[in-house]
């Protein structure tokens, strides 16, 4: 007499096995999509599968086959929609190869990112995708036990660490010479906190700078909107004169320093004009026309995943890097300013 399984306990490929009348290596068989199998049998297994309600153990069988199809993923900041541009072109450039993600944030703490590292690697995913590591090569390398690692948005020298990125130093000549072509001469940068490892867009910025033979001015913030808000609020405070341009490290960066500005009744472009970077989606809206800098934040993303399904397909091999030229989108808040 045929049993039907416990209600409180998963349908097993035993289970299967006994109310179809066949082996459990049938089952499997049946299971893994085997050539092997008849259509009849084929079809009265699945038709008993299906009536048990009977649920592969997709984890079971990626482990034997020393694959689990997954990638760990990394974002320094979910709050920033540039990393969600990047998301999607992982997702895009993983579609179709049966790979899934698992997300984790890293908030700029070393110690959270890679805590977040360990636990993809313990969870034995087949690689990870890091968008906005700030940690140490050394730390990174020593988490990933040999797991393959693609870093995006920087450039790190490690073993099995490949790279995908934007180049941030033109990013911040790119910055600097429109604003120069504009007429401005006093042209300040809202960084970012000296600790972190991003300092192209910084540096891009200090190098035009000096080609043009103008005076650097370099205020700090953090990457969000109300940090650079603060910032701008305390500079204003101070009555020092203000530059006619200001570039910033990113757009969320512009958006907080040009809320200070039109709540001190004055105007972008016309008193100050503003560049960003990373030109996320909002930066176009009419209502911001912010102009910003093209980091092909959704093409980075599509670009990581292709060079870590190689990587799987084909372990070994030095580490590259793949850098993408940023390119400027000219809005509202710079177009038709002049400085002085």
């Amino acid at each position: 007499m045929k049993q039907t399984p416990a209600a409180n306990r998963p349908v097993t490929m035993e289970d299967v096995a006994r109310e179809a009348g066949v082996s459990r290596a049938l089952v499997s068989l049946v299971m893994r999509d085997s050539p092997k199998v008849s259509p009849g049998k084929r079809a009265a297994v699945l038709e008993t599968a299906d009536a048990l309600g009977y649920s592969p153990n997709r984890l079971a069988s990626r482990l034997a086959s020393h694959r689990t199809k997954t990638l760990g993923v990394l974002f320094l900041d979910l709050h920033n929609p540039v990393f969600a541009d990047i998301y999607d072109g992982i997702a895009e450039g993983i579609e179709g190869s049966g790979n899934q993600m698992m997300v984790a944030v890293g908030s700029a703490d070393p110690g959270t990112e890679l805590e977040a590292v360990r636990s993809f690697v313990e969870l034995r995913a087949d690689g990870v995708l890091l968008a906005g590591y700030t940690g140490s090569e050394a730390d990174l390398a020593s988490a990933l036990r040999g797991t393959p690692a693609v870093v995006i948005t920087r450039e790190l020298d490690a073993d099995g660490v490949d790279s995908v990125l934007t180049d941030d130093f033109q990013s911040g000549v790119l910055a600097v010479e429109h604003l120069h072509g504009l007429g401005h001469r006093r042209i300040a940068h809202v960084d970012i906190s000296d600790w972190l490892p991003y300092t192209a867009r910084r540096e891009g910025y200090l190098h035009a700078m000096e080609q043009f033979g103008l005076e650097p001015m370099l205020v700090h913030s953090d990457m969000t909107e109300r940090g650079s808000r603060e910032v701008m609020e305390n500079f204003l405070a101070t009555g020092a004169p203000l530059p006619t341009a200001i570039f910033t490290h990113n757009d969320l960066t512009a958006m907080g320093v040009m809320e200070a500005l039109y709540a001190h009744g004055l105007a972008v472009p016309d008193d100050v004009a503003i560049v960003g970077c990373d030109n996320i989606e909002v930066a176009a809206s009419p209502l911001i026309g912010l102009t910003s800098i093209d980091q092909h934040a959704r093409e980075l993303g599509r670009s990581a995943a292709e060079v870590m399904l190689d990587r799987i397909a084909k372990p070994g091999g030095p580490a590259i890097t793949r850098k993408l030229e940023p390119a400027l989108m000219v809005r509202n808040s710079t177009a038709g300013s002049t400085g002085q």
